[in-house]
């Protein structure tokens, strides 16, 4: 198994000189506000290492929440026929949890460490900002399980950022936050997502000639997750993967590989909120699990050993690198992990988002009408290429985005753990306790005026409305997370609506003709229906 993975398991770390001293300079930074926090946080102590409101706060065992059964826990809930939370959509659990609960929740008794789930912005700011220099985030069980003992072979001690903690994850952070966090960093690949974006308009146009109402078909939500599959492999390897070609066989690799990381997430759901048998025990989750990883990890381990196989010219410039080659002269672990991290959460956070925003523009003409005069300004003729001056001069399209992200955020919340003893929302909470900053207050009424509706004018500059972003706590919005361990991908995920979404708009009308849609999902959130929408040739 991994025959084609031999070499990479065998690579050094190296690192290039000119980045050491920077990546020295970056530790004693991160050293110097390390000690910030730290001095930060011992202002608001007691002698004792206690916040000055502990004593006054009300015991950690009070904290309201599902009341678990002895022995048993609350697993029950978890079960079928009997469980109030078997299949029950993972968002519609959190917002039981908080309309039954309030602002502060605990959840106990389900197999693992008890979690504290917050809905109160002023809490999640203290929180957050709290977490220190190298913020501890539970990562996914099951993922880490299977890359740091199942396949240990393989990922070595690099499994990853979301499965490693403190100054292993700062090790890597430091060498990727260069190459895919800068503000130009994503600017370079502008050219190959504009292709991804055509062969996406021209399936978008053969699909309409299918039927008598130009409508998409039932499954076009597949049709945006082949788009961000193809986007992420220019990205990421600069390689045409063919996910779009609309004459590929139903069982092609791409196409697999889409559908396995589609189960990867519903297994690892169901492998996350129950007890960790699986640990010991090979359960048959876990076993469908491990098949669907192996398929993924064996299949861009290929990917990624051709694309370093290649020779590039020594004179070759990093901006005319992929992310791979680029993250590849520094570290080829990092890289590797790095890259399948990437298509892992990519595929599906990208084509829901699209998915979403496109209904949204098509339930609402007005919205449309603005973003299309706007593209239409940028784009006279439609077949122009995009640019970097076309995206920042973009407004509305960026509104766009932010607005979708409010209403259907793909991740329903934030996990940090506690680094020291806490108070919040009158609570003590424990150092070591895993948090939840939940994102989903972003779409109630106790943060944005007619929370309900679609108003990208929110987040326009200009806007000085009740509907303005500026009178909302920032903390309330926040899709990508935030502060050190926020989103590695943010700017190349917006790069690809951006330009995915442009498109589209400067090409085709969009109308809705169905009852609403229905926003749901277990791991990930996102349309649930078919997303049939009509399209009109300009």
């Amino acid at each position: 198994m991994f025959k084609e993975f031999t070499k990479l398991r065998t690579f050094d770390v190296k690192f290039i000189s000119t980045n050491y001293a920077k990546r020295n300079s970056e530790a004693a930074g991160i050293t110097k506000k390390s000690d910030y926090y730290k001095n930060l946080g011992d202002a608001e102590e007691n002698i004792d290492g206690k916040p000055r409101e502990w004593n006054d706060a009300l015991p950690y065992e009070s904290i309201p929440g599902p009341k678990p059964l002895p022995l048993i826990g609350n697993i029950f809930r978890f079960l079928p026929f009997i469980g109030e939370y078997y299949n029950l959509p993972i968002r519609e659990m959190y917002e039981s949890f908080k309309t039954k609960y309030g602002n502060v929740v605990s959840l106990t008794g389900v197999g693992r460490p008890p979690i504290i789930f917050l809905f109160d912005v002023q809490d999640m700011e203290k929180h957050l900002r709290g977490a220190g220099a190298f913020p501890i985030r539970r990562g996914l069980g099951s993922l880490t399980h299977y890359r740091t003992v199942t396949r240990k072979d393989v990922f070595k001690d690099v499994p990853g950022l979301m499965s490693v903690q403190g100054i292993e994850w700062f090790k890597i952070r430091s060498v990727v936050n260069p190459v895919l966090m800068q503000p130009k960093a994503a600017q370079q690949y502008i050219g190959s997502m504009d292709k991804v974006a055509n062969e996406l308009i021209e399936n978008i146009r053969f699909f309409s000639k299918q039927n008598e109402n130009s409508e998409m078909p039932e499954d076009f939500q597949n049709e945006l997750y082949k788009w961000a599959l193809e986007s992420i492999g220019f990205l990421t390897l600069n390689k045409h993967l063919g996910c779009l070609d609309l004459n590929a066989p139903k069982d092609s690799e791409p196409q697999k590989l889409i559908w396995s990381v589609n189960q990867m997430f519903l297994l690892m759901h169901n492998l996350e909120i129950m007890p960790a048998t699986w640990k010991y025990i090979e359960t048959p989750s876990w076993k469908r699990l491990v098949t669907v990883l192996d398929y993924v990890t064996e299949t861009l381990s290929r990917n990624i050993e051709e694309t370093l196989n290649k020779t590039i010219p020594e004179d070759v410039p990093d901006e005319q690198l992929n992310i791979l080659q680029r993250l590849s002269k520094l570290d080829k672990r990092i890289a590797f992990s790095m890259v399948i991290d990437l298509f892992i959460s990519g595929i599906d956070s990208s084509g829901k988002t699209i998915a979403a925003a496109l209904y949204l523009l098509a339930k609402n003409p007005d919205k449309q009408k603005y973003l299309r005069e706007e593209v239409y300004n940028n784009l006279p003729d439609k077949n122009s290429p995009i640019t970097k001056e076309i995206l920042n001069n973009s407004p509305y399209l960026k509104a766009v985005i932010k607005e979708t992200t409010r209403i259907a955020p793909v991740f329903p919340g934030s996990s940090r753990t506690t680094i020291k003893d806490s108070v919040l929302g009158g609570y003590r909470i424990p150092k070591g306790t895993e948090v939840i900053s939940m994102h989903i207050i972003s779409s109630n009424s106790e943060h944005f005026k007619d929370h309900e509706k679609f108003i990208p004018e929110r987040w326009l500059r200009t806007e000085d409305s009740d509907y303005s972003y500026k009178n909302v706590h920032p903390f309330a919005y926040q899709p990508f997370g935030f502060g050190p361990r926020s989103c590695i991908g943010k700017r190349f995920a917006n790069l690809e609506l951006e330009i995915g979404i442009s498109k589209i708009i400067r090409n085709f009308e969009l109308s809705w003709a169905h009852d609403d849609m229905v926003f749901s999902g277990n791991f990930l959130y996102g349309v649930e229906r078919p997303l049939k929408i009509r399209v009109k040739e300009l």
